[in-house]
């Protein structure tokens, strides 16, 4: 059984993960990874506080420093590991789960998330019964105005703005630190739940609106998504977010998409010039590297190699309000929307995705399937151009059904069908991983 998955390690504290969990993970990662400094930094969960020490006694007993983050978005993390010189950096985040999760995410040299073989790599360690602790413990130095030089190197990155913008920022009470709605860091998430979905964001659209705020900009709990609200109140489309940096980006070349984004943005990728790539979910990054791409992006999430090969909502945000302050037609597109219709539904269910794999066949025949993928989920492609998607979670016990089309009643009637196929094919959940 895998024990990474889609980013990182994550359980339910105290559940199915744990101090011992924790320690072990670490002080294996570094023994896999080699003797040397490690970054480290935590989210606002009380979880994640007393996580943290266990992960630095982890790194310290097979020999190598800790470069102690503190409590920081895990965006910094990634920052601080190539800032500090790092082998690698321990992100103790559940990043948007429930405030009962907690996890582990874990950075490269390079500020990417693990690839699959080292994940895999650590996978065996942990299975193996040997003595992995060094002969000498490590230290633990600080690191000292990472939020400074963080913030430093992205101002340099953007000049004055044209013009100015009244923003509202939703930091899901996270470390995210701004101006000022659910700004306090709390780990019961007192606010809102951390997801940054349009159900849990209904009272900031609200201010957004009644402000008469020109955008607004919501977080996770850790702050490496991001969600864009229209001056309407709305929840923006997760395409705008890419395409937005497609027109701001200055240079045309491969893009990275994951298979659950919207072909919104795959359409305006064509249209500017852009070659566009699928990538897997939660690891677009990778295919950063292997395409010599110019961006990847998800669902609420970007990555900019020029900026570094991590996920980060902060510097999203800073590129949009940027791109805004300049170009009117951002606002206008976030305020239009696209012309796709596009839902996501979670089930609290798991499921047997080659049960799952037979049944759609017959259950989706009637909408005239054109293609089947099978490479990164289960994705059922229809003449008319509409989609649905199906994957297990893998941070929640849940299995989510993604599905798009440009008519509302075939969209009803897609997610109607996938709903049934799953819970004819459901099993009692684990733990999310």
């Amino acid at each position: 059984m895998r024990v990474f998955g889609t980013a990182g390690v994550r359980g339910v504290f105290n559940k199915s993960q744990g101090l011992d969990q924790v320690y072990k993970l670490v002080q294996t990662g570094a023994f896999v990874l080699g003797k040397g400094r490690y970054a480290l930094g935590w989210d606002g969960r009380k979880s994640s506080f007393v996580l943290a020490r266990a992960a630095v006694s982890g790194a310290l007993a097979v020999g190598s420093d800790v470069c102690v983050l503190g409590l920081v978005p895990t965006p910094l993390v990634a920052f601080g590991t190539v800032k500090n010189h790092c082998l690698a950096g321990f992100s103790v985040t559940a990043s948007h789960n429930p405030p009962e999760f907690s996890g582990v995410k874990i950075f490269d040299a390079t500020g990417m998330e693990l690839d699959e073989s080292t994940e895999m790599n650590i996978e065996r360690a942990l299975v193996v019964d040997s003595w992995k602790s060094g002969r000498s413990v490590g230290s633990v130095v600080r690191g000292e105005n990472i939020v400074e030089e963080y913030i430093d190197t992205l101002v340099s990155r953007f000049g004055p703005a044209k013009k100015q913008l009244k923003i509202v920022l939703d930091c899901a009470n996270g470390p995210g630190k701004v101006i000022p709605v659910n700004s306090q860091i709390s780990w019961r998430f007192t606010a809102r739940q951390p997801e940054p979905t349009a159900e849990n964001l209904r009272d900031t659209c609200n201010l957004v609106r009644e402000s008469g705020s020109d955008i607004g900009l919501a977080h996770d709990g850790d702050a490496d998504r991001l969600v864009v609200i229209s001056s309407s109140g709305q929840v923006a489309s997760d395409a705008v977010i890419p395409m937005i940096f497609f027109r701001r980006l200055g240079r045309t070349g491969h893009v990275v998409l994951s298979e659950n984004t919207s072909s919104a943005a795959a359409e305006e990728a064509k249209r500017l010039g852009f070659d566009v790539v699928r990538g897997r979910i939660g690891k677009t990054f990778v295919g950063i590297k292997e395409n010599d791409a110019v961006l990847a992006s998800e669902p609420s999430k970007v990555v900019d190699p020029t900026w570094g090969m991590w996920e980060d909502g902060i510097y999203a945000a800073a590129f949009i309000c940027d791109a805004a302050s300049r170009d009117p037609s951002i606002l206008g597109l976030i305020s239009k929307g696209v012309d796709w219709l596009y839902k996501q539904v979670n089930l609290p269910v798991g499921v047997d995705v080659r049960r799952l794999s037979i049944r759609v066949d017959d259950a989706f025949a009637k909408f005239r399937i054109q293609e089947k993928r099978e490479i990164f989920g289960l994705k059922m492609l229809f003449r008319d151009g509409s989609w649905i998607m199906f994957r297990p979670s893998g941070t929640e016990p849940k299995t989510r059904i993604y599905c798009e089309s440009r008519d509302s009643l075939r969209l009803d009637e897609l997610l109607q069908e996938g709903v049934k196929c799953v819970e004819t094919c459901s099993h009692v959940p684990n733990e999310a991983r």
